[in-house]
């Protein structure tokens, strides 16, 4: 099985979800891309408060689910959510096969980057396209390898990070990600934000890594792009024929933590 998987590299317009899921959808009807994955806090803007726009958030993400059913394709997209329980920091995954939300397990608490007001995720999340299994998380999550280890343990294709990862943290995400790769033997792809955006400097470059780590698509640093990959079952099979660190994971062990 093969799936084109677009990296779409886009600026949002803060606090318009409206139009951030018509640009969405203005790409999604002229890209032969059948995934297509959008940066962290894409539909409500980085640095913009749901306060005041969950309902219209709501309402945006409905309307690209329609989409998708309609047209045959995926949508994976960060946006916050607002809940009883407070907002989430979310990758909601948008499919003909249905509706997957994944909540931030790990917020960011430091400097520039702070999450204050957000609430964390309770779990890890699987999204599906037509049999391809897409595990998730977001930005600072990726620094916690048991979420992607989880995801590729419940037999992920490909495992996706969005992000608003500013300049200064360039050098740490280009060690860890051809790791997080390589360690799951799965697909990766990385979506960052570009640009001036809440008073940051956000790094672009988004990229894709095959299951052996290594760089197969990538954006700029400095303005928008869309790179695409292609996801092939059968070069995952045989990455994982090489490499079988998910067939020799001990499930049998309860590993300590502390």
């Amino acid at each position: 099985m093969r799936v084109e998987v677009a990296l779409c590299q886009i600026r949002p317009t803060p606090g318009s979800p409206e139009r951030n899921a018509e640009r969405i959808s203005g790409i999604m009807m002229s890209d032969d891309a059948d995934v297509l994955v959008f940066p962290e806090s894409f539909l409500n803007g980085y640095g913009t408060s749901p306060e005041g726009i969950g309902e219209r958030i709501d309402e945006s993400i409905s309307k690209l689910s329609d989409l998708c059913r309609k047209h045959d394709k995926a949508v994976a997209v960060g946006t916050a959510v607002v809940t009883d329980q407070g907002a989430t920091n979310s990758l909601v995954f948008l499919s003909p096969d249905g509706e997957a939300v994944y909540d931030k397990l790990y917020l960011a608490r430091f400097g520039i980057y702070s999450e204050d007001g957000y609430v964390p995720g309770k779990k890890p999340a699987i999204g599906l396209y037509h049999g391809l299994r897409f595990g998730m998380c977001i930005c600072y999550d990726v620094y916690f390898p048991e979420i992607l280890r989880s995801c590729s343990l419940r037999k992920a294709d490909v495992n996706l990070c969005i992000s608003a990862a500013a300049k200064p943290s360039t050098e740490y995400f280009e060690k860890v990600l051809p790791a997080r790769a390589l360690e799951n033997v799965t697909y990766l792809a990385f979506v960052n934000n570009v640009g001036p955006m809440a008073g940051l400097d956000m790094a672009g470059l988004s990229r894709a890594y095959d299951p052996l780590g290594n760089v197969v698509s990538s954006c700029g640093s400095e303005s928008e792009g869309i790179a695409r990959f292609t996801v092939d079952t059968e070069e995952l099979a045989r990455a994982r024929s090489v490499r079988r660190h998910l067939s020799d994971y001990r499930r049998d062990i309860v590993w300590p933590t502390v």
